[in-house]
Order: structure tokens, then sequence, then C-alpha cells
């Protein structure tokens, strides 16, 4: 009689942002301290990055280092896992070129399916990210009926479009013992908390400088965001679903966009953060036509000196129109609801924010 596989989660990614909450979730239970009963039960969790887990690693977590663009190296880290979470991804939205981005969101997502095709690894949740349908028009309560864009407006998107297909694509792929690879996506709308490294501490700190003095996009523009919490907790119903024969049929092969329902404007947005500071915020802005100008120039300027300007189309299709997205998919298939109310969210990342140095 075969013995059942032992349930090792493994977090590919596990040192970043969004990792690092996983694992720490997966290790001890939600914010009050208590496992879910939604949420799957593990015994082993491993942390899988190459850069060394911040911080104290939790009890009981297991780390190995290791680099995706190392099929070697993923077949050591991800031997006997049952679930993996796939985070590792490359945020590069400048305007110069970056091979490492192809190397880590593209080639790193082939490498983890083919490992664990070759592993028997039988479930994979991908991260991915709501800029895969990221494209030039405004997006209003968008869902996933929303396409690809075909013509992709920066390598990002592009590389996050191509490891999202490649995840999505290997379900139902046949594993080296006979079984089934079992996969699905979840898009993520603008995470943010306590040790975001994104947008609230770069946009705050230009501010503070003075290199933003005027805004950029429509104020009426709405940016999606979710706590980090809540994404943790959708990536934990989703290999819950996949866990389950009952349930799987509906949700694998597919992709999730996770939010939380609000859809302020960035600089809104920004006002809490930058007011612990005593940051002010500007208030006048860029008209949008002469935004997308200036972005042009930006481009150019960038083309020749090969200087990284501080905005330009991509930021504007993001945060200078409407980018928003509707989770209702996610709640009526993966039982998808905040676990972090908005508010609380926004005051855990205000004491964060508060034990930062941003002033200029």
């Amino acid at each position: 009689m075969t013995e059942p596989r032992a349930r090792r989660a493994v977090v590919i990614g596990g040192s970043g942002f969004v990792g690092k909450r996983l694992v720490e979730l997966l290790a001890s239970g939600d914010h009050d301290g208590a496992q879910r009963a939604d949420w799957p039960r593990f015994d082993a969790i491993v942390t899988v990055d190459r850069a060394p887990f911040p911080g104290p690693l939790p009890r009981g977590v297991e780390e190995i280092r290791a680099d995706i663009t190392s099929k070697g190296e993923l077949e050591r880290a991800l031997a006997g896992a049952h679930t993996v979470f796939h985070l590792a991804s490359v945020v590069h939205v400048g305007l110069g070129k970056s091979a490492v981005i192809d190397a880590v969101n593209v080639g790193g997502t082939r490498n983890v399916i083919e490992v664990c095709r070759a592993l028997d690894v039988p479930f994979l949740v991908y991260t991915s990210s709501e800029d895969v349908v990221l494209d030039r028009e405004p997006v209003v309560g968008g869902d996933e009926s929303i396409p690809y864009p075909t013509r992709p407006i920066h390598d990002y998107v592009r590389t996050k479009i191509e490891g999202e297909r490649l995840a999505l694509a290997a379900d139902g792929a046949r594993l080296a013992g006979g079984g089934t690879l079992h996969t699905c996506a979840v898009r993520p709308t603008h995470v943010y908390g306590p040790e975001d490294p994104h947008a609230i501490t770069t946009a705050l700190r230009e501010i503070a400088a003075g290199k933003m003095p005027l805004l950029i996009g429509e104020a009426s523009a709405r940016f999606d965001v979710v706590y980090v919490d809540n994404v943790v907790h959708a990536h934990l119903l989703a290999a819950a679903c996949l866990h389950d024969e009952t349930r799987r049929g509906r949700v694998a092969g597919r992709a999730y966009f996770v939010g939380e329902g609000h859809a302020p404007n960035f600089f809104d947005f920004l006002r809490p953060f930058a007011a612990v500071h005593g940051i002010t915020i500007p208030t006048r802005r860029l008209p949008r036509r002469l935004a997308f100008a200036i972005a042009d120039v930006n481009a150019l300027v960038h083309r020749m000196t090969g200087l990284e300007p501080t905005f330009h189309r991509f930021h504007l299709y993001v945060i200078g129109q409407d980018f928003f997205f509707s989770d209702r998919r996610a709640r009526e298939e993966l039982g998808y609801a905040p676990i972090v109310p908005t508010r609380e969210g926004i005051e855990r990342t205000k004491a964060w924010v508060k034990t930062l140095a941003l002033a200029a």
C-alpha cells in the first residue's frame, strides 16, 4: 500500500513582500493567530528564495536558498513538495531593458512547471498581476473576460502575461509518475501593507524631495489596492480549492483578480501615509494631454541618454486613468472575502510608515 504524500508547502519567493507574509501566515495562522477552517493544512512549510528570509524565520519553517533560473537548484528545493506557491517575480517598470525579468518571470516559471512535473508535485498556485491586462484604455470594474493586450505596453507586462499563460496552460499536464498537475493563478491588484517595497515609499520620497511638484493623471482616476494579508488569504483559498476534488474542476486552469473593493485615486491613497510624516501632497495636476506629451519627451530623453525618467506612459496607464477590477469570480468560486478591512489595513500600514525615514 502506497503511503499518502506528506503535505509539504513550498513558497517560492518567500523572501519577497507577499511571499514573506504567506510564509508567516502559513506558520502561525491569520492576523489573530488562528488557523482558519477554509485554509489548507500542511505538514511542513518551506521558503525558497535567492535572498535570505528577512527577519526571524517562523518556527517550524525550513529555508532553502535557491534560484529559479536554475532547474538543478529548483529540483533540490521542491523535492517532496505537495503544493507550490510560485511568487518569485521581478518587478521592473523602468524604460531600460532588463534580461532578468525574462529569465525570472518567464524562464523561471517554465522551470517551476517542469520541475513540478518531474517531481510529481500535484498542485501549483501562481502569483500573477492585474498588469496582465494593462493596455492603453482605462479599465473600469474589469473582470477576467478582458483579453491580454496584443501589443503589451512594457516588457514587464509581457513577461507576466507569458508567465501566467505558462502556468494556466500547465493545468492538466501529466506528471512523471502518472498523476496530474493542477494549477490556477491569483491576480492581485496593487498590494500594500507593512514592508511594502514599492509605490508607497518610492512615491512619498519623490514628493518629499520635491521631484513631483504636480500630480499626474486625472483627479477622478481610480487605482485598485489590496492589503497583503487579503492576497495571502486568496492564495490559500485557491490551494484549498485545488486540493478539493469537488471544487477543483471549477477552479483549475483559471485566473482570479483579488482586491478589497477599495479603488481610490492613487494620490488620495497616499495622503494618510504622507500625513504621518507631515509630507504635503501637491494639489495641482498636469492636464492629461500635457502629461502624455511629457511622458513621450521623457521616453525620448531616455533613448538619448539612458536616464530613467520620473514617469512615463506605463505610470499614466496605471494611475493616470481608471484601472480597477471586480473580484466577483474570486468571491464566487474561491469563497474569497477580505479578512482585513481596508481601514484596519491602512492603520497597520501607517504604523509601519511612521518608522521610516522619508523626508528629504
